[in-house]
């Protein structure tokens, strides 16, 4: 506006100008050559003044006129947007109103305001999203796919029509449709994350373990994961499948798909169990005991005792105790070689030495239920009955460890199902931490060693309400202090 009223402004101070520097007495003489006729007009004489004037009014009448003829001109085109705009407008509130509706999760409204929509937006492409998003939101799966299938029509929506579709199926447990839906997305833009994530997803609930493993290899080349979480991702892929073809009999497939997992996540203990229980069976006992020696100096865990103590089955306790000591040197300060050492000392009756592994663990921190019933179990071979119940009352509220630290001495230390197996790829594929698997079925915790002598005790005395009901106190003190009392009995003073 400003730059209009400055325009005007000096026009009119050039007009002043120029009239001031004519004056009043400069003139301007009109005369015709023709001295008869329609040309000949009597002699005109003006002002120099006058003639500026009439020729800057001249200009501002063209000027007026021109603006007028425009402005008809575009009279209609203006009448038209207007009506557009207002229309415009409308079709936002509907949509808005359709959002709304569904996330409320009201879908008759949510219909009505898609159906609006539709009506004042003049897109039929828009329509269907905005449809198909309300109906999701609002709960109401069927509408949304009538809508995704509607948008396969268009070459412009498509690639958003197999997206709708293919989660959908996923969602309501149709998975080969979700795979159809989904590979024919990610075959057309393997840059697509959405088809990629959904794609492998869909094949993996599946139990579709190798086509998921090429899937990977995909999604590594368009980037869409990174080499750690495809390594330990694909590491899962081919335990599982190993163990689906050790069920099948197929024992030197199941050897080999093990293997080439623990090349991918060598700390992924379900892995060396398969690999190890497959050379086992082929009389590679060293070549067993060696790999699972490997994966527990990279990541102690329980299980791959149990696997290596299964290979030398019948020792005696001696035997198998120069063996532990030799298997949890490959993680002596480890907290699971610390407690190797002192389950084995406790079945082999040396109460005094456990105790000295097992002191430092239970002053530390809240005790585990695990670490109270060994503790109850060493007082109760040391004679002190009074602190073997006390470390029983306290397992009954302690924490348990989720850690396969109740795995059942016969039983496999790995026993997933296809379930499980599909649970593990994302949990320990995504961050590396191997799952208790009966943790997440929620299934009861067995106790991690059976003890038919407390079992007595309790059942002789059982614990209180009064004890269980609290929450766990910091740490159980006996009759004398543990360390003095410890001292004595490795110097064969015991009370």
């Amino acid at each position: 506006m400003m730059k209009y009223v400055i325009a005007i402004l000096v026009f009119i101070a050039v007009l002043a100008g120029l009239l001031l520097f004519v004056g009043d007495d400069a003139t301007l003489l009109l005369t015709s050559s023709a001295e008869t006729g329609a040309l000949a007009f009597p002699p005109i004489e003006l002002t120099w003044q006058a003639v500026i004037l009439l020729g800057a009014a001249s200009v501002l009448g063209i000027i007026a006129a021109w603006s007028l003829l425009l402005w008809l001109y575009r009279l209609p085109r203006r009448l038209k947007s207007g009506v557009g705009m207002r229309k415009r407008n409308r079709a936002i509130d509907a949509m808005e109103e359709a959002l709304i509706a569904g996330a409320e999760g009201d879908a008759d409204r949510a219909r009505k305001a898609s159906a609006q929509v539709r009506k004042l937006a003049g897109s039929t492409d828009l329509g269907h999203i905005i449809s198909a998003t309300a109906a999701e939101a609002s709960g109401d799966v069927e509408e949304a796919a009538l809508h995704y299938e509607a948008m396969l029509d268009s070459p412009k929506t498509r690639p958003t029509g197999q997206r709708g579709i293919a989660q959908t199926k996923l969602a309501t447990g149709d998975l080969p449709g979700a795979v159809e839906a989904a590979k024919e997305a990610f075959d057309a833009n393997p840059r697509a994350r959405w088809a990629f994530d959904t794609l492998f997803k869909a094949l993996v609930a599946d139990f579709r373990w190798t086509e998921a493993r090429d899937v990977l290899e995909k999604g590594r080349a368009a980037k869409h994961i990174d080499t750690d979480m495809l390594r330990r991702r694909r590491a899962v892929l081919l335990a599982a499948e190993a163990d689906y073809w050790m069920d099948q009999g197929q024992h030197d497939k199941a050897l080999d798909l093990a293997q080439a997992a623990l090349k991918d996540a060598p700390d992924f203990a379900p892995a060396a169990a398969i690999a190890a229980h497959e050379l086992t069976r082929q009389g590679g006992q060293k070549r067993a005991a060696k790999l699972l020696e490997d994966a527990y100096a990279r990541h102690p865990h329980p299980a791959l005792t149990t696997a290596y103590l299964d290979l030398y089955p019948g020792e005696s306790l001696e035997t198998q105790g120069k063996r532990i000591r030799r298997f949890a040197d490959l993680a002596p300060s480890h907290r699971e070689s610390q407690l190797l050492v002192a389950a084995h000392q406790l079945r082999a009756g040396r109460a005094v030495e456990a105790w000295s592994v097992l002191s430092p663990l239970v002053a530390t921190g809240t005790p585990t239920a695990r670490l109270c019933l060994m503790a109850a179990e060493a007082e109760r071979a040391l004679g002190n009955e009074r602190d073997a119940r006390m470390w029983l009352e306290r397992a009954a509220t302690a924490p348990h460890e989720l850690d396969w630290s109740d795995l059942d001495p016969e039983g496999p230390g790995f026993d997933y199902t296809a379930q499980d197996w599909r649970r593990l790829v994302f949990s320990y594929g995504d961050t590396g931490e191997l799952e208790h698997p009966r943790a997440e079925r929620q299934e009861g915790v067995r106790r991690p060693t059976p003890e038919p002598v407390l079992a007595e005790e309790k059942a002789a005395e059982p614990v209180s309400a009064s004890v269980a009901a609290p929450a766990p106190i910091p740490v159980v003190q006996p009759d004398a202090d543990l360390s003095d009392r410890l001292d004595k009995l490795l110097d064969g003073k015991a009370e």
